[in-house]
């Protein structure tokens, strides 16, 4: 790929947090320690301070006030990219190739910190066109969503450290997953204990994330073998849409009733999951999903709690 500053791909270490958010730096270290992590490049904090100030917003949450939220967001989502930031997102999703269902995720700088997480206050953007007029809207919603309410009263909160977040955009090639998974690599239930607990359900994440469904809940035991896995209902999954983006389908009565991991798949999860949390030195948060039976790794973040409670 031509250099750009505004565009990079995600399989170097070289890139920093301030260039390219939280998430999107995870995905480096994952990258370098050949972890099962789908093809992906990022968008940068150059072309998000691009785009808003050419529109005149504010980089700090302290110089706004809850009022102008609503319009910020609106002024972000209306405006077309600059054009050297269109053509460097074009050159990369033509390389994707049309047809490939895409991730869009956002990487704000102070996301996905021992300190900072973030969970769910910023937007993901799931099963998106391999086009740019789709991946532009899904990149300008993420932007867009560090000035919703609740991003701006958490970073309010974080002072200084968070005062000046700006946004980088993760796009991802979308695995269909058979069953996704949220992975800790320690027990923040248990004081951080050395223990792995999995929630896992078919389709895609979102439906774990977002609460839609009772997950099955596995735990894997120091030894590296199933201690305890208790089946949950299961009676929705969220699979791609054939208009595009994502929709809610029911589960099967009797595959719900079903666990969604073998054994050897819930020690596999195991085995990566302690692994990465020796590698990174930290407990993890990793979510991820099987789709042919292989296991893919979509992002990874410290476990806040932990770090809390040390």
């Amino acid at each position: 790929m031509p250099h750009s500053k505004y565009v990079c791909c995600l399989n170097s270490a070289s890139h920093s947090t301030e260039q390219i958010g939280g998430k999107a730096a995870s995905m480096t270290r994952l990258w370098a320690m050949d972890a099962p992590v789908p093809p992906a490049f990022a968008i940068t904090t150059e072309a998000y301070r691009l785009h808003t100030s050419r529109l005149g917003i504010p980089q700090r949450a302290s110089a706004v006030i809850d009022a102008e939220l609503p319009a910020i967001r609106a002024r972000i989502i209306a405006a077309p990219l600059p054009p050297e930031i269109a053509s460097a997102i074009a050159f990369e999703i033509d390389a994707i190739g049309e047809g490939i269902p895409l991730a869009v995720r956002s990487s704000a700088t102070t996301e996905d910190s021992p300190s900072f997480s973030f969970a769910g206050l910023h937007d993901t953007a799931l099963a998106v066109e391999c086009r740019l007029d789709a991946v532009e809207a899904a990149v300008k919603a993420c932007w867009a969503s560090l000035w919703s309410e609740r991003s701006v009263e958490y970073r309010r909160r974080g002072g200084a450290a968070l005062d000046t977040a700006a946004m980088a955009v993760v796009v991802q090639r979308l695995v269909r997953a058979d069953v996704s998974f949220v992975a800790f690599s320690a027990d923040p239930m248990r004081h951080c204990a050395r223990r792995t607990i999995i929630s896992a359900s078919y389709g895609l994440g979102e439906a774990i994330v977002s609460g839609l469904v009772v997950p099955d809940y596995i735990v894997i035991g120091p030894d590296g073998e199933v201690e305890d896995y208790q089946v949950g209902s299961k009676e929705t999954m969220v699979i791609p849409s054939l208009e595009g983006g994502v929709r809610q389908a029911p589960v099967p009565r009797m595959l719900a009733r079903q666990p969604a991991l073998s054994d050897e798949q819930a020690r596999e999860i195991g085995r990566i999951v302690t692994q990465l949390e020796d590698r990174f030195g930290m407990p993890l948060d990793i979510e991820g999903g099987i789709a042919e039976g292989r296991i893919y790794l979509f992002q990874a973040r410290p476990i806040t709690t932990c770090f809390a409670a040390a």
